[in-house]
């Protein structure tokens, strides 16, 4: 009777198929980042929605964001967030935000385009380790 309730008690633990259990990590994170572009002649509180000038027409909220390894096979993509005012040292910005969960790991290096902007590398040590990937654009 003992061990019946003992098994029992220890199976409703989980116990009796943790050895099942898959000890597999996942593969991939959550890659962080926004686009800057400066944005002269805007002003107003940091924060407020903008535009991205004319010269940059391409950045601009839902335009594509695609993550390639070195060699341009797609990995993971996403789309920008809707511009948000910043202000740097010396001026306003527009910066639009993405986040791209899953992008699988086992690269050193990672490549990120956006619209028709050139692609641009980040170490996959600091992407993974939460560090933003920020792509400046002149306008």
């Amino acid at each position: 009777m003992l061990a019946v309730v003992t098994f029992v008690t220890v199976a409703g633990c989980g116990f009796a198929h943790a050895g099942k259990a898959s000890h597999s990590k996942p593969n991939g994170f959550v890659l962080r980042g926004y686009v800057t572009v400066g944005s002269a002649g805007s002003t107003g509180p940091v924060g407020s929605p903008c535009q991205s000038p004319p010269g940059a027409a391409d950045i601009r909220a839902d335009a594509p964001v695609r993550v390639t390894n070195p060699d341009g096979r797609t990995l993971a993509t996403g789309t920008l967030g809707a511009g948000v005012l910043a202000m740097d040292s010396s001026a306003y910005r527009c910066n639009f935000p993405f986040e791209i969960p899953a992008v699988p790991g086992g690269q050193s290096t990672y490549v990120i385009t956006v619209g028709a902007r050139p692609p641009m590398s980040f170490a996959a040590r600091d992407l993974r380790e939460d560090k933003s990937a920020v792509i400046p654009v002149a306008s």
